[in-house]
């Protein structure tokens, strides 16, 4: 596999994100629909694990939750040897693994039960429909930063157990067992009771199912991400191919929107990848007040940039990288080149500096045309930044 290969005519690969050994995950760009997606590879073996991982895949697309990653098509191609290889194309989820945001410290009792609460309630509905996940761990959980708050989604189930068992592929009970420890790792010690009881119960010899936990966990009737908006104030990441965050910025720099998202995940996590993403809604525009005029006063001379204007600029770039990369009209160093340059200029005038704007923009328009002269960047997305950098002289 290489970036640029077409799959059944329709689905371009864009950049690998991961390649842990039992399974190489593609962001990839589906033609027919104009939409990322996620193109997943298990490692060559044999005709028999091959099966079994078209079968898996067949029980997991017939899945429907909120909290269930969706599977939208699979199929078959050639190896560089000539072997026939099974793929599978699920969503494009941006944002992280929950094994990597627990990196940063475990959550607090609150969002704990709300993401743990979602993992079961996915659990639930599988094994409602005869599907065990066979191999949940905090790397198969991805929580996908949004405008409204995090998703949490389940990847790989169903296919993930076959992989590494492919006569069985787990049971509910080891499902459950494997939730326990999900749900252990993401409370600090002693911060609740009741959590460690649930962990406990499900890790015990009389465990309960994954209805039962979900009951227990879920208490809230609101909207799904309500609980877990806190979450979004850490880095954003990927999807069924999974984005990891950055470190959350400075509270001077953080106004609002996520900072760009630049990591690959490490080996140990073989199935969920990792990948840079940009997740920020744009700002609305700054008015800035026309000053007032006489009759007898000289007209007056064109002010410089407001910092107001320049930062909602800055703010309206962030998505349209975003997008750019989610498209694959962007590569991920050019993304985090062009961020960088956006949060020191960001972080410079909240800092209050004597800042050279005119220059640092131009520096900036320079280097998007650099960037698009190497094939760094489409040309049309470079166009449409440069569209809102010329507000900021307008």
């Amino acid at each position: 596999m290489e970036p640029g290969l077409r799959l059944t005519e329709r689905y371009r690969l864009v950049e690998r994100l991961d390649d842990g050994g039992t399974m190489e995950v593609w962001r990839a760009w589906d033609e027919l629909l104009g939409r990322p997606v996620a193109v997943k590879v298990p490692a060559p073996a044999g005709a028999g694990p091959q099966r079994s991982f078209r079968q898996g895949v067949n029980r997991a697309a017939a899945l429907s939750h909120a909290a269930l990653e969706t599977v939208f098509d699979s199929d078959q191609t050639r190896d560089a040897s000539g072997r026939l290889v099974s793929f599978v194309v699920t969503e494009f989820l941006a944002g992280e693994t929950l094994a990597v945001r627990l990196r940063r410290g475990p959550l607090a009792a609150s969002e704990a039960a709300a993401v743990c609460g979602r993992i079961a309630g996915a659990l639930e509905a599988a094994h409602a429909a005869g599907v065990t996940h066979g191999d949940l761990t905090p790397e198969r959980v991805v929580l996908a930063y949004g405008d409204a708050g995090v998703d949490v989604k389940v990847v790989d189930t169903g296919i993930g157990g076959v992989l590494r068992a492919p006569a069985g592929g787990g049971t509910e009970a080891a499902d459950v067992r494997a939730l326990g420890d999900v749900i252990a790792a993401c409370a600090a010690p002693g911060a609740s009771e009741e959590l460690s009881a649930v962990a406990a119960r499900c890790t015990g010899p009389d465990a309960p199912s994954a209805a039962e936990v979900a009951a227990l966990l879920v208490r809230d009737e609101g909207p799904p991400n309500a609980v877990l908006t806190a979450l979004g104030t850490g880095p954003p990441g990927h999807r069924a191919g999974a984005l990891p965050p950055p470190p959350p910025p400075p509270a001077t720099a953080r106004r609002g929107h996520a900072r760009l998202a630049a990591l690959a995940l490490v080996a140990a996590i073989p199935v969920t990848a990792a990948a840079a993403v940009l997740l920020s809604a744009p700002r609305s525009p700054a008015a800035v007040p026309a000053p007032a005029r006489t009759s007898a006063a000289p007209a007056p001379r064109t002010p410089p940039p407001t910092a107001s204007r320049v930062t909602d600029a800055l703010g309206r770039l962030r998505p349209i990288v975003s997008r750019g990369y989610a498209a694959g009209e962007i590569r991920s160093d050019v993304a985090i080149d062009l961020d960088n340059v956006i949060t020191n200029l960001e972080n410079d005038l909240t800092a209050d500096r004597d800042v050279d704007v005119g220059g640092r923009i131009a520096e900036l328009h320079d280097k998007i045309a650099t960037r698009r002269r190497e094939r760094g960047l489409s040309p049309g997305l470079a166009d449409e930044l440069n569209r809102v950098l010329a507000t900021v002289r307008a």
